[in-house]
């Protein structure tokens, strides 16, 4: 969506700038009505869906409450309390300043620990204590305190507008249950940008080995798991020449064990958990043959042929040394964690691209978003007008000054090395997808039976799932039956 919109501004602009260009010239004519017309049509799609619908309101310098959570796994993203000359924090500093301005009130951010933002806000919604106006917790932990009846739900909420741009319509539309937004991403949070993971790939590694370009095989869409799997294998090297595959030798691919599978099914277009035609989580692993055989595909790929750095007892990616020390080509990784000192002063020259797609006949790239966490309104709330207009005005202002920042860093400073990976980003950003079975479900599902399947070096997949089906099933009726209720 991003990505579309900076076309439409880019055509916009070509637009203009021809007909301002030839304007004393006789062939200007043949254009005209048509240039006029693309650009009203770009101009009512954009204004239409981009800026907010909200009131006039004054709130006379009240305080908007938030509780946020700061850890090295989780930026506060909210309030920064001056310019600084980073362009994402003074981004950020202007765009709230734009919005206690336009509606005169104060944003006041509470930064706790994550534990205990998560404990604090607890206690005090089960004490029936009207502190915060929004609290951040992870998603799964959000999906807990809807299932105890401790937040409302956004569809309830007054002003806000689930179907504009600055809203993360795909992901939100994914994550509902029985048609309910208990929960919702927009660009006012941009750990749902952080959580996005894509493939890093080592540059000279890939042209010492004389492989194909990733570049040119994802724009062709023959970037698939079977290319990829070729290119794994063919960087596997035993270096040290012991015939045992350690920390000393060469691999294809290094990531978290519990990243790299959820990330590569959700590449593949498959899920442990869908929905049906109610919009209800059903679990059907059990049966899901396409499931079966990404699996196995993945599973070979690591274990049979030696192509994965086993990390699995690491929480996060940049633990893992191997690409970093060029003894990698590719690594699963985050925008969030390309944002860090072990990319920053990475000596290798890396590019990014999305994980490949299971086939040539799958339709699009898929890329998962898993980890952020969301602000949710907790039914303490004795003013939702109020937080509804600060949530959506925040969300709207944001995308005209923050995520812009955003762009800017990730594509030309922070995440990208060149052009191509830049053009890899807009595509990334097009593709997202939200799996249950890897955020509200995942203590019994991928840190659970999968994971451990997966880290033991097990292929026992249909037992496994079969074994699990009835703990599974019992925890997405319990959370369906609260939600009704």
């Amino acid at each position: 969506m991003r990505a579309k919109k900076q076309l439409s501004i880019m055509l916009l602009t070509a637009v203009v700038t021809s007909m301002t260009s030839c304007q004393n010239e006789s062939v200007t004519t043949v254009n005209e009505t048509t240039d006029t017309e693309v650009i009203n049509e770009i101009i009512e799609t954009e204004t239409s869906n981009t800026v907010d619908d909200l009131p006039d309101e004054d709130f006379e310098g009240r305080a908007f409450r938030v509780l946020a959570a700061e850890s090295t796994a989780y930026k506060g993203y909210i309030s920064v309390e001056e310019e600084t000359g980073d362009v994402l924090n003074d981004a950020i500093y202007n765009a709230n300043r734009a919005v206690e301005e336009r509606f005169n009130f104060v944003i006041e951010q509470e930064i706790q620990e994550a534990t205990a933002a998560n404990s604090l806000g607890t206690n005090l919604i089960m004490a029936g204590d009207d502190v915060y106006d929004i609290i951040s917790l992870t998603d799964r932990l959000a999906l807990s305190y809807a299932v105890q009846g401790m937040l409302v739900s956004y569809d309830e909420m007054p002003y806000i507008d689930l179907d504009k741009e600055y809203w993360c319509r795909s992901i939100n539309d994914s994550m509902t249950i029985g048609g309910n937004h208990w929960l919702a991403y927009s660009d006012f949070n941009l750990s749902v940008y952080d959580y996005t993971f894509v493939l890093a790939f080592n540059k000279q590694l890939l042209d010492e080995l004389q492989l194909e370009n990733p570049y040119e095989l994802v724009e062709s869409g023959k970037w698939t798991y079977d290319v990829f799997n070729e290119m794994c294998i063919a960087a596997v090297r035993d270096i040290d020449g012991d015939s045992v595959m350690t920390e000393k030798d060469r691999y294809g691919w290094s990531g978290d064990g519990r990243q790299i599978l959820p990330t590569m099914w959700v590449a593949a277009g498959v899920t442990p958990v869908t929905k049906d035609e109610n919009d209800l989580p059903i679990y059907t692993l059990a049966s899901d043959e396409a499931f079966a055989e990404v699996y196995e595909r993945i599973f070979d790929l690591a274990w049979n042929n030696n192509a994965w750095y086993p990390v699995t007892n690491n929480i996060n990616i940049n633990t893992d040394n191997m690409f970093r020390d060029g003894n990698a080509l590719f690594q699963t990784t985050s925008f969030g964690l390309l944002d860090s000192e072990y990319y920053r002063d990475m000596n290798i020259n890396y590019g990014i691209i999305p994980h490949p797609k299971f086939n040539e006949a799958q339709s699009e790239y898929y890329t998962r978003v898993e980890g952020g966490r969301i602000f949710a309104i907790p039914v303490t709330n004795t003013d939702l007008d109020f937080t509804g207009i600060a949530l959506e005005a925040m969300s709207y202002q944001a995308s005209v000054d923050i995520i812009p920042a955003y762009f800017e860093i990730a594509l030309k400073t922070k995440y990208t090395r060149d052009d191509e990976s830049a053009k890899m980003f807009d595509l990334v950003m097009e593709t997202r997808v939200y799996d249950l079975a890897d955020t509200f479900w995942c203590e019994q599902i991928r840190d659970g039976f999968l994971g451990q399947l997966f880290k033991s070096g097990s292929e026992a997949l249909a037992s496994a799932a079969e074994s699990n089906r009835t703990k599974v099933e019992d925890k997405i009726n319990e959370t369906i039956e609260a939600l009704a209720k």
